[in-house]
């Protein structure tokens, strides 16, 4: 039988896994590789530092529940990483530049600016858990049944909505869709809103209702990556990503409890939701998952309209 504490930091594994997973699918629909998925995650979590701390003195001091300034930091630090997504759009869409070399040096960019956010508060507070979202259950089920909504939301955009058809049409072929008079730099640069949105709020969670704590060496923990196998296999699809956020969490959270079952190395046991994920990979490459998840078409590729002249 799960504990409670066990419990409560599942659904944290969960709920971070899952919103920036969704956050990275809904912006890869729209055709944009995003290869800085880890470096925004880490970025995430570093203002998420730097700014719970501040906000809780200064609106608990008020009278307001702790919970407050933590989901407002939450909903900050989706507006940093919604920037990036907007940049990355916007440049990826109007120069004839690479996705990977752009994603790549968001990515270390975003490793940098995490550090420079996050290690000053860290550095004088020591831990971040008495900031964080309190240990409870009708709070993390909450959130629990917020992040599910939020899923279905998504869902709803991309399937019965203009805007969510026309970013799927910009993802399998953008210069159709531009024929047919949609604005694609402005359709991928919402694409980046939201999805980045979505997913600096779920990095944020990674302080503030799973792990609790911050440091500069957390960027080498891959998450971020985790994600991206987790929309990858499920085929950036808002549903059946539930179920592959809830493993890979699920596995990172109880890799110790694994070591302790079966007596594995510490190192060895760490690895545990690496190599799932490995694993999970090359199924997808070689069984018919490809086709039925097939990624957008156009994803990756470099679309540049230039300008005409008369």
């Amino acid at each position: 039988m799960v504990s409670p504490e066990a419990l409560l930091r599942l659904i944290g594994a969960f709920a971070t896994m899952y919103l920036v997973a969704l956050g990275h699918s809904l912006f890869e629909k729209s055709g944009i590789l995003n290869l800085a998925i880890d470096g925004v995650f880490f970025l995430a979590t570093g203002v998420t530092t730097a700014l719970v701390v501040p906000l809780y003195y200064s609106l608990v001091g008020y009278g307001l529940s702790p919970v407050v300034p933590a989901i407002l930091t939450g909903l900050i630090a989706g507006l940093a990483t919604a920037v990036v997504g907007a940049f990355m759009a916007w440049s990826l869409t109007k120069l004839p530049i690479s996705h990977g070399a752009v994603g790549l040096s968001l990515m270390f960019l975003g490793y940098g600016l995490g550090i420079i956010a996050g290690y000053e508060v860290r550095l004088r507070i020591g831990s971040i858990r008495p900031y964080a979202i309190p240990d409870s259950l009708e709070v993390y089920l909450t959130i629990l049944i917020a992040t599910v909504v939020v899923g279905f939301a998504v869902y709803y955009l991309l399937n019965n909505t203009v805007l969510g058809t026309s970013m799927r049409a910009c993802g399998e072929n953008p210069h159709v869709a531009l024929a047919l008079g949609a604005d694609v730099a402005k359709i991928r640069v919402i694409a980046g809103l939201l999805g980045f949105y979505i997913l600096g709020i779920g990095a944020s969670f990674f302080v503030l209702i799973w792990q609790k704590y911050w440091d500069i060496k957390a960027y080498l923990l891959a998450y971020g990556w985790l994600a991206f196998t987790i929309a990858l296999s499920a085929g950036r699809h808002p549903l059946v990503l539930l179920p592959f956020a809830a493993l890979f969490g699920g596995l990172v959270e109880f890799s110790i409890t694994l070591q302790a079952m079966f007596g594995l190395q510490a190192d060895l046991a760490k690895m545990i939701p690496f190599i799932a994920a490995l694993a999970l990979m090359v199924i997808y490459g070689s069984t018919r998952l490809r086709r039925i998840f097939e990624p957008p078409t156009s994803l990756g590729r470099i679309f540049y309209k230039e300008e005409r002249t008369i």
